[in-house]
This record gives structure tokens, sequence and C-alpha cells, in this order.
């Protein structure tokens, strides 16, 4: 029979988040943070280039080039805190370094999440708060592909509930 590890679903927080990356160089914690922020894949934060920043007083605007079929987005804002700063500094490659290279990154600094959790953890943020047509507005995948991000939402409810029902 398969090993299978379930997946954690549980939503991170951003104090949690910066706890966990503050030991790391520089360009590991803005690497980290772009994850955490946008929810983009590891690949599309790997292509940036210091062309992909429009840095303002209190924001800075990323440029992402989406894949795997996801319709290209406007340039998403992110609070320019922390370890994001460094990005508006930044010239050429941003992150210099393979796939390969920044998955064992996150597994280092979070060994029980996986890459693609910092994805699922602001689609879900964003789903509650906002709802499906801006995460497909800000991340770029369609209708049907957000329906897998939904359940996540709608258990969390239900668990909830049901607290609240025994008092």
């Amino acid at each position: 029979m398969p090993k299978y590890t379930k997946k954690i679903t549980s939503p991170m927080d951003y104090p949690t988040f910066k706890e966990a990356i503050q030991d790391q160089p520089i360009q590991k914690q803005a690497f980290l943070s772009i994850l955490f922020f946008c929810g983009c894949r590891i690949s599309e934060a790997l292509a940036l280039t210091a062309d992909k920043f429009a840095c303002r007083k209190d924001i800075i605007y990323i440029e992402f080039f989406r894949l795997k079929g996801s319709k290209q987005t406007d340039p998403q804002e992110v609070p320019r805190v922390d370890a994001l700063c460094w990005l508006c500094e930044s010239y050429g490659t941003v992150f210099p370094f393979s796939y390969k290279t920044a998955y064992r990154l996150v597994k280092k600094v979070f060994p029980d999440r996986y890459p693609h959790y910092f994805r699922l953890n602001r689609i879900t943020k964003i789903l509650e708060r906002f709802g499906a047509v801006t995460v497909s507005n800000v991340i770029g995948i369609n209708m049907n592909s957000i329906n897998a991000y939904v359940g996540k939402i709608d258990i969390k409810k239900v668990g909830d509930a049901l607290r609240e029902e025994i008092g």
C-alpha cells in the first residue's frame, strides 16, 4: 500500500510565518514571503526579475507571469514590510536558485508543510473574505479550480459551527 501523508490545510497567520523565517538570509526570507503573501507557485516566484516590482511608499506591486493555463493577472499588491523591502533594492534575476533548492528551503523552514501549502493558505484566506471571483482575479485560476479550495473553507465553518453548538 502506498504511503500517504495527509496535507495540512489549517491556515497560518503572519506572526507565525514571520517567526519561522527570521533566521534565514534576507533573499530567502523575501522568497518565502512572496509565497506566503501572493499564493503563487514556486516556479512563478522563481521567474521574477527586478523589473517585475514597482515599489511605492507602503506597497509593492508584483507582476507575475502565471503558469499552467492560469489567466494572466494585474500586478498583485503586497505590503512593503520586513523582507519584502529587499525586493525594491534587487536587480536582475531575484532568486537565482533552482526549483529543487526552493522546495528544500520550504521544507527546511516549515518541515511539516509543503510548498503548495502557501498557495492554499492565501487562496482560502481570500475566498473566506472576498469570494471566488476575487480569487480568480488575484491568483489567476479558473472558477472550476477554485472548488477544491472552497471545500476547505466550508469544512472549517462546519467545525466552527459544531463547537459553537456544544457551547
